[in-house]
C-alpha cells in the first residue's frame, strides 16, 4: 500500500529540519567546504565597470573588487545544499564572507516533481551531407524520486531550512513550481518560514497546454 504524503508529513518536516541543524552544527565546528567552481561574471566588452575589460585574477580579484570590498557576482556550480553550506561558512579563499542573515532575494526554480527525466538538445553544425545541423539529445536531469513525492519532499526541506538561514530579516524567497507538488510546497514554505510571511502567489501564465480530453487545460505555474 502506498504511503499516505498527509501521514509522512511530519516526519519529512522532522528529517528535514534535523539534517539541517547537522550541517549548520558542522559550520561551527569548523568544518568548511568551498565553493566548488568560481566564475566571474562579467560583460565580456565591459571597459566601464571594476576591471575595464581586463581578466582579473583568482581569488585575488574577489578581495579587490569593489574598491576593496569582498563581494562581486559569481555563478557557482554544484550541489546546492554544499554550495548552500558553503556560502553559510563563508570562503576565505575567495574573500567570500559568511551570508548568513545577510540575503535579501532568493529565487528558486527546482524540479516540478513531474516523473519524467528531461534531456537537452546539442546542436552539431556541418556534420551530415547536407550541412544541416544535427541534434544530440544530452541527458539534463531526473525528475523521478524513489518513494514519489514523499522522496521529492524530503530533497527540498533541509535545503529550504539553509534559505531561511541565509535570508537577512527583509529577505524575500520565490518559489517557481506548478500544480505536481505545488500544494505540499506551500504547506511546507508555510511551516518553515511561517504563514503569516506569505506575501503572494503569483501566476505564470502561457498560451500553450492544448485541449486535454480527460482534463482542463493546464495554463500557469506559481
Amino acid at each position: 500500500m502506498a504511503k499516505s504524503l498527509i501521514e509522512e508529513l511530519p516526519r519529512i518536516a522532522s528529517e528535514g529540519r534535523q539534517e539541517a541543524q547537522r550541517i549548520i552544527e558542522r559550520l561551527s565546528s569548523g568544518t568548511r567546504i568551498g565553493l566548488q567552481t568560481n566564475e566571474l561574471v562579467l560583460p565580456r566588452k565591459d571597459v566601464s565597470g571594476f576591471f575595464r575589460g581586463q581578466v582579473p585574477n583568482i581569488p585575488n580579484a574577489f578581495n579587490n573588487a569593489l574598491d576593496g570590498g569582498t563581494w562581486m557576482n559569481r555563478l557557482v556550480y554544484g550541489d546546492n545544499l554544499l554550495t548552500m553550506q558553503a556560502l553559510l561558512a563563508g570562503d576565505p579563499q575567495t574573500g567570500l564572507p559568511s551570508l548568513r542573515g545577510k540575503v535579501d532575494l532568493i529565487y528558486i526554480d527546482p524540479p516540478f516533481d513531474s516523473k519524467a527525466d528531461y534531456r537537452t538538445k546539442v546542436v552539431l553544425p556541418g556534420v551530415d551531407i547536407q550541412q544541416k545541423p544535427t541534434v544530440i539529445e544530452q541527458f539534463a536531469y531526473a525528475d523521478t524520486w524513489e518513494e514519489g513525492t514523499i522522496s521529492y519532499l524530503k530533497m527540498i526541506y533541509p535545503r529550504l531550512v539553509l534559505m531561511k538561514e541565509l535570508l537577512s530579516d527583509r529577505g524575500s524567497i520565490y518559489v517557481h513550481i506548478d500544480w505536481h507538488v505545488g500544494a505540499y510546497m506551500k504547506v511546507i514554505l508555510d511551516d518553515i518560514f511561517g504563514k503569516a510571511n506569505n506575501l503572494n502567489e503569483i501566476i505564470w501564465h502561457y498560451q500553450s497546454g492544448g485541449i486535454p480530453e480527460s482534463t482542463f487545460a493546464r495554463k500557469h505555474d506559481t
